[in-house]
């Protein structure tokens, strides 16, 4: 039997790019045969829609993909890393069991604010807890006595601590469980060699680390700005 472990796809033997080129007609006909959005999303949607960040919110087909995942693994105990105006933290919420609690730390009490009113609106107050903190500092808070607790842990944050956010995150899985990071596209920056910035370097890097990490299994998908879903063994 051969041993298990990463190996790169040959340079020489590349395989065919298979993948549909979304422009904006099929991005059309993706959302109306593919998304039920829920009332209290889209009013949260239109609402974020009116600030300059908003593009920093989850699409609704990414969203609802991040409900599916939810809803399949059926986690008890979820911890969201970056919070924003609440779209993917009510996506994750609507799909939870009854039993099931979802903390999610952000650094901006405004959006909080936003998020906390949509997350009440969605009847999930029972369920969801908003932290507005420096989560690498709160991630270091959980290790101490709640690490391998974790069931689903979602990544959507600053990209400088990317990297801790990914350590720290395994470490809080439990195993078995599910780390999905967005955002590992990047725009589609990380291919592009004419981008150099700190941020992109960051993504690239969590790519690697990612890919050659033996201890998860992890598909990278181009869904959204990109979608990393990660299985720790």
């Amino acid at each position: 039997m051969l041993p298990n472990f990463p190996k790169q796809v040959s340079d020489d033997n590349p395989p065919v790019n298979r993948t549909v080129q979304v422009d904006d007609r099929l991005y059309q006909y993706l959302i109306q045969h593919s998304v039920n959005e829920p009332e209290v999303l889209e009013a949260l949607r239109r609402e974020t829609a009116q600030y300059h960040m908003a593009r920093m919110a989850l699409s609704p087909e990414v969203g609802q993909f991040l409900g599916l995942l939810i809803a399949l693994q059926n986690p008890k105990k979820v911890l969201e890393v970056g919070v924003f105006t609440g779209y993917s933290t009510i996506s994750m919420g609507l799909k939870l069991a009854k039993d099931a609690k979802l903390l999610a730390f952000d650094k901006k009490q405004m959006w909080l604010d936003i998020a906390n009113k949509y997350i009440e609106m969605a009847g999930l107050s029972d369920q969801v807890e908003t932290r507005c903190c420096d989560a690498k500092a709160s991630m270091e808070e959980l290790l101490v006595d709640q690490a391998g607790t974790f069931d689903f842990i979602f990544v959507d944050a600053d990209k400088a601590n990317l990297l801790a956010y990914y350590d720290m995150g395994k470490q809080l899985l439990r195993p078995g469980g599910c780390m999905v990071i967005d955002n590992t596209l990047w725009w589609g920056n990380v291919a592009d060699e004419a981008f150099d910035d700190k941020d992109t370097r960051i993504v690239r890097a969590l790519n690697d680390r990612v890919h050659q990490d033996l201890e998860v299994d992890s598909s990278l998908l181009p869904i959204g700005d990109g979608f990393t879903i990660i299985h720790k063994r």
